[in-house]
């Protein structure tokens, strides 16, 4: 048995393993006596065990009285949209995201449509415990079982809103033609791609855009795993090239080359065009790339730092009344739209720049700067990081040990950090020199080993 993590990023293990359907009803059961009934909207993404995952949940919510509203297959930012408009109680987006098949996950959304913040999440599980201790020791007397209905509506909602947007411009990217290939991972993007799309006068060709659950590609858009995309931008003769994660709050580029850019950079680009338009501060997790501090800087504002997880950047961007934001895997937020990334309304946005600008994706990649991004996954195998050590070590640069450890240097960093996601050490090393980020992530690596 591995172990079931519990984070801000939701209640997430391996089918079978550390996550059932009896663990799922659990969870759902606690979840609706925390937010003490009331409507919950559900969503899911493609895998096969979703329906099972969902069936589990909803019978846990609606054996505390919660009405429970099924949305279908549905992207996690139209999760998110759904329990904010129609000011719902809470909801629960039934996906593992970028992780593997095997893997599914409970992310839990609390009223005004945002995860739940660390320290709700503490008292959920305060919750949690209670409540299955109280299950164990007697029985529920009369119980009021919450209703169940479907509404099939909500992702068009979503599209709609996009479109709607006040720095999005409808009639200027029809003007533009763009050709768009969209690889949508055979996820919850595969069906409302083509109405963003067509919606904004692209002539789109989609790739695994079968919504079955069966990933062509591992599910994470990072370079590596966009090869097909690539090739078929450059067939295509597109404009640009979106990937998409299952769960589609992250979206990565290829430029008109044929070439993928990297996850990094819709975060950078998206905020360097929101930026463009409106000035205000804005907000990144401490390991999205230095990149985002030129923009900022660029655009005379100030741009703050968190934890990774999106609600710690959401809770930032509403504190400091942040005009955008996101994190360097491809998650873009715009409070305009929604505190959660959005992977559909990041495309959106990269078209309504390119239009706007005038220039190809490459053209403004270039006007960024070049840096290198070392990213490495070390599997612990019951052995504890020694982050006094990698300080002691790299004693010369500036320590921030909010988020495992970050060094800062002037003309680079390096991370380590247990993920939120996997039962993994991420590494992570940057800087504008390649031989300098290979150094810091062997150097590190060395004292993990």
């Amino acid at each position: 048995m591995g172990k079931l993590l519990v984070s801000v990023s939701g209640i997430r293990g391996i089918i079978g393993d550390t996550l059932t359907p009896e663990i799922a009803l659990k969870y759902g059961r606690a979840f609706g006596s925390y937010i003490n009934g009331g409507k919950v909207m559900i969503g899911r993404d493609t895998r096969y065990h979703g329906p099972m995952i969902f069936s589990a949940a909803a019978a846990g919510l609606m054996a505390t009285g919660c009405n429970v509203t099924d949305i279908g297959v549905a992207t996690t930012p139209t999760v998110e949209f759904a329990v904010r408009e129609s000011a719902s109680a809470g909801g629960i987006a039934i996906t593992a995201s970028h992780n593997p098949i095997e893997y599914n996950a409970l992310k839990l959304i609390g009223p005004g449509g945002t995860f739940l913040t660390e320290s709700q999440g503490k008292k959920f599980l305060k919750h949690f415990n209670n409540e299955n201790k109280y299950q164990k020791t007697s029985k529920l007397k009369s119980p009021k079982i919450g209703n169940y209905l479907q509404q099939d509506s909500w992702d068009l909602k979503h599209i709609r809103a996009i479109i709607g947007l006040d720095i999005i411009k409808p009639a200027l990217l029809k003007r533009k033609k763009f050709r768009v290939v969209a690889d949508c991972v055979n996820a919850t993007v595969s069906s409302v791609a083509a109405e963003l799309f067509n919606s904004l006068g692209c002539t789109l060709k989609l790739i695994n855009a079968i919504p079955d659950g069966k990933f062509p590609r591992p599910p994470e858009p990072a370079p590596a795993n966009l090869k097909q995309l690539c090739r078929a931008v450059k067939s295509f003769k597109a404009d640009v090239g979106f990937a998409f994660d299952p769960d589609g709050d992250r979206m990565a580029i290829v430029d008109e080359n044929g070439k993928a850019i990297g996850e990094e950079l819709t975060l950078a680009l998206g905020m360097r065009y929101i930026l463009s338009k409106k000035k205000g501060p804005a907000a990144v997790n401490l390991s999205s790339s230095m990149i985002n501090d030129f923009v900022a800087a660029e655009a005379g504002v100030k741009l703050y730092r968190t934890k990774v997880g999106e609600i710690n950047v959401t809770e930032k961007l509403k504190k400091i009344k942040g005009i955008v934001g996101g994190e360097g895997n491809g998650g873009l937020i715009y409070p305009e739209m929604l505190y959660g990334r959005d992977g559909l309304m990041a495309a959106a946005v990269i078209l309504q720049y390119m239009a706007v600008s005038r220039k190809r994706i490459s053209e403004l990649v270039l006007e960024l700067p070049g840096t290198i991004m070392i990213k490495k996954i070390i599997m612990l195998n019951g052995k504890k990081i020694n982050l006094k050590k990698i300080a002691k070590t790299f004693k010369d640069g500036k320590i921030d040990s909010r988020d495992g450890i970050k060094v800062i240097f002037k003309d680079s960093w390096l991370q380590v950090r247990l993920s939120n996601t996997e039962p993994v050490v991420r590494l992570i090393t940057e800087a504008y020199n390649p031989k300098k980020a290979r150094f810091l992530a062997d150097e590190v690596e060395k004292l993990m080993t």
